[in-house]
């Protein structure tokens, strides 16, 4: 038995160095929990923001404008090359609605010229398949509304998308309003409203709310004597009204001129100075006497004679 454990331990020994030679000395280093998490993460992965990450959309803006406004556009940009700009905008798409002064029917497609009242243009537009029934509307002397954008080359034109034929005449006025519209927004933009402070109520003085304090005893204050009302006016001592100095008025005044008029002593020819009939009806005023012969003569009750001053019955 103990030949056998001291073979064993040689063979275990002799085994062991053998394969101790074979292997890589083992490093604290390799078994560090640091070189197993230690790569870093790429620079633009850290600093990049979410919206970094999201497509860019392309604002598409389509504009109502005249054609002065794209002559002023095309003078802004004079020879420099850069993108028209429209009241500092740059839209993909422009929208005009014009009256056709001139059309030239090609085998590739229309060139009109377009007026709008603000100016004139040439335009351009290239014919599809099954457009050709639709175009043979388009004449001079009619309104058509087109979109399209604005080419300055080879010279200055309106390169048109796509058109329509005016049904209306309001769509005119209603395109000059949406461009004017256009422009001011463009122009003056619009302000946040902003929500008026609430008005402060003033307080009222305390004066007001405290009664004022009397002075002496309370009972003195209780005593104070209520001002008597002023004594009725006797209704001897009251002025009399004004009593009207005629009370012959409205149809008894019309009957008595009438009768006085008819009277047999009255000569149907020349009839009666107005004068006279106010004497004798003195229970009537003079001007309410006129005023109802003057409805006489209009009713056709009665008649001027010698002149105006003289008045007949009928």
């Amino acid at each position: 038995q103990t030949c056998c454990h001291q073979t064993r331990h040689a063979a275990t020994r002799r085994i062991s160095h053998g394969s101790s030679s074979n292997l890589p000395a083992a490093s604290p280093a390799m078994f560090s929990s640091s070189q197993m998490f230690s790569s870093p993460a790429p620079a633009a992965q850290v600093g990049a923001s979410p919206d970094s990450k999201r497509p860019r959309e392309d604002k598409q803006t389509c504009l109502p404008v005249t054609i002065r406004a794209m002559e002023v556009a095309i003078a802004q940009r004079g020879d420099t090359g850069e993108e028209l700009r429209f009241f500092g905008s740059e839209p993909s798409a422009l929208i005009l609605v014009a009256a056709v002064e001139s059309v030239v029917r090609q085998s590739t497609g229309l060139e009109m010229s377009l007026n709008d009242a603000t100016g004139r243009i040439k335009a351009r537009y290239f014919v599809t398949d099954g457009e050709t029934a639709e175009l043979d509307r388009i004449t001079p002397g009619a309104y058509v509304s087109a979109f399209g954008s604005l080419r300055a080359a080879p010279t200055t034109h309106f390169s048109v998308n796509g058109l329509r034929l005016v049904e209306s005449a309001d769509e005119v006025s209603y395109h000059m309003i949406e461009a004017a519209h256009a422009a001011l927004r463009l122009q003056r933009p619009e302000r946040e409203a902003e929500t008026p402070a609430p008005k402060k109520v003033a307080a009222e003085p305390m004066a007001d709310l405290t009664p004022q304090k009397v002075e002496g005893s309370p009972a003195a204050a209780l005593s104070t004597p209520t001002p008597a009302a002023p004594a009725s006016t006797p209704a001897a001592e009251r002025p009399a009204a004004s009593k009207p100095t005629g009370q012959l008025t409205g149809p008894a005044l019309r009957s008595a001129i009438l009768a006085a008029l008819r009277e047999d002593g009255v000569d149907p020819n020349e009839g009666l100075a107005i004068s006279t009939l106010c004497g004798r009806l003195s229970a009537a005023t003079e001007a309410d006497v006129r005023e109802c012969i003057k409805g006489l003569v209009d009713q056709g009750d009665a008649f001027e004679t010698l002149d105006e001053h003289h008045i007949a019955a009928v």
